[in-house]
C-alpha cells in the first residue's frame, strides 16, 4: 500500500501571528514548517481553489505560511524583496522554518516581453529563421540577470546576521510552456487581468506559425537562468531548483479559455498544478528537507 500523504495547512503570515490558532494552523502542531513567497502561481490565479501550494502533498503534517499576496496579482521579484511579511518572517525566531519555497521570475519575464520581442520594423535584417532573431538579445539577457540578482538578494536576506533562517534550504521552480492566446484570468464572469503574451505577439506581428516556439524559447531562457544559480562553482548556497518544464499538455493555439492543463494563458488549472506539484514533492523527498 502506498504511503499516505497529507494536504498542507496553509495560512497567511498575518494569520500565523494571531494569538488564537486552530490546532492545524499552529506551528507546534505540525511536523514541517514552510515559508512560501512568490508570484501568481502561489496566489489565486483566477478561481479560489487554483493554486500550486494547494496541490502539494507531504508525508507528514505540514504548515505553509504563505506571504504571497492574495488575488490574481502579478508579483515581480522586486515586489517580493519589498514584501514586509516575507522580510519579517525570515528572521522571526518564533518560527523555525524547515524550507523556504519561492516562486518567482515568470511574471518578470512576461512583463518585459513587450521590450524583448522586436517589432516587425525593428527585426528587419535579422535572421528570422532563428527564433532568437525575434528578440532583443541584450534586453532578454538583462531581464534574466535581474531575476538572478533578485534570487541572490533573497539568499542574502536569508543569511543576514542574526537571521534565524540562516542557511535554511531554498527551493524554487522553473515554469512550463505558455502558449500565447486570448485567454485572460477570470473570476466568472469578469476578466481580471491578461492576456499577457498574446497582445505583445500581435503588436509585434509575429507570424502565428512560430508563436509556440518563440514562447518556448523565452521559458527555456528563464529556466536556464534560474538553474544556473544552483550549479557550478558560483552556485548559491543551499539553493535548489526543480525543473518543471514539460510537465503539462500545452494549451491549443487559438483557444480562448481553459485548454488542456491550462486555466488561462499563463496559469495552469488545478490538474496542471497537481502535475507540477508532484515534481516539487518528489524533489523535496529526494533532498530530505522534511519529515
Amino acid at each position: 500500500m502506498a504511503r499516505r500523504k497529507f494536504r498542507p495547512n496553509i495560512v497567511t503570515w498575518h494569520e500565523a501571528q494571531t494569538d488564537v490558532l486552530v490546532p492545524s494552523d499552529d506551528p507546534l502542531f505540525n511536523d514541517n514548517l514552510i515559508l512560501a513567497e512568490g508570484d501568481s502561481w502561489f496566489t489565486l490565479a483566477g478561481i479560489p481553489t487554483s493554486n500550486l501550494l494547494f496541490s502539494m502533498r507531504f508525508s507528514a503534517s505540514t504548515l505553509i505560511v504563505n506571504c504571497a499576496k492574495p488575488g490574481d496579482t502579478i508579483i515581480n521579484m522586486s515586489d517580493i524583496l519589498k514584501n514586509s511579511s516575507f522580510i519579517d518572517a525570515l528572521p522571526d525566531k518564533r518560527f523555525s522554518w524547515d524550507l523556504l519555497l519561492i516562486s518567482g521570475g515568470g511574471n518578470d519575464l512576461i512583463d518585459e516581453a513587450k521590450n524583448i520581442i522586436l517589432s516587425k520594423n525593428a527585426r528587419a535584417g535579422n535572421d528570422t529563421n532563428d527564433i532568437e532573431g525575434y528578440c532583443d538579445s541584450m534586453i532578454l539577457k538583462q531581464a534574466i540577470q535581474n531575476i538572478q540578482d533578485s534570487f541572490r538578494k533573497i539568499v542574502q536576506l536569508r543569511d543576514a546576521p542574526l537571521s534565524s533562517s540562516c542557511g535554511k534550504p531554498i527551493l524554487v521552480h522553473t515554469y512550463d510552456y505558455f502558449v500565447p492566446r486570448k485567454a485572460p484570468s477570470r473570476f466568472f464572469p469578469f476578466s481580471i487581468s491578461g492576456p499577457w503574451l498574446y497582445p505583445v505577439f500581435l503588436k509585434a506581428e509575429i507570424p502565428k506559425g512560430i508563436w509556440i516556439k518563440l514562447a518556448q524559447f523565452l521559458v527555456d531562457r528563464l529556466a536556464e537562468g534560474i538553474i544556473e544559480l544552483s550549479e557550478g562553482s558560483n552556485k548559491l548556497p543551499n539553493f535548489h531548483v526543480v525543473d518543471t518544464r514539460g510537465s503539462l499538455v500545452k494549451a491549443k493555439l487559438g483557444s480562448v479559455g481553459e485548454s488542456n492543463d491550462w486555466l488561462n494563458e499563463i496559469h495552469p488549472d488545478s490538474d496542471g498544478y497537481r502535475k507540477i506539484s508532484k515534481k516539487i514533492d518528489a524533489r523535496i523527498t529526494e533532498l530530505g528537507f522534511l519529515k
